[in-house]
């Protein structure tokens, strides 16, 4: 560790034992959480104006709509084979778009 580490770890130390952080505001309170702090500023009025009106983006709509399809067809497993495979196809399709629009990787669907 460098010797800005080392400087900084002491004067928190200090701070702490000569009471600089015990009357804080806020001490003993949940953080607040009204607003993402990974969230894009480019987008965070847009997401605000949304949520505040009960709407979802288009990319989360698309996720719930295709886990719906996705469990609609492991039920109907037993269906006839072309149809079961056109379906299938038709939700690959439709996880590779989403894919292409879903901010970020760990949001990625997996095609059956």
């Amino acid at each position: 560790m460098d010797e800005w580490h080392f400087i900084a770890e002491r004067k928190i130390r200090e701070g702490m034992e000569e009471g600089a952080f015990d009357h804080l505001e806020g001490a003993g309170k949940p953080l607040p959480l009204e607003e993402n702090p990974f969230e894009d500023p480019s987008l965070r009025m847009a997401n605000r104006i949304l949520k505040n009106n009960g709407l979802t983006p288009a990319w989360i709509q698309e996720s719930k709509e295709i886990e719906a399809e996705s469990r609609h067809l492991q039920a109907q497993a037993a269906a006839p084979a072309s149809d079961f495979e056109r379906r299938v196809a038709d939700l690959n399709r439709r996880i590779v778009n989403f894919n292409l629009r879903a901010p970020a990787l760990t949001l990625h669907k997996r095609t059956l």
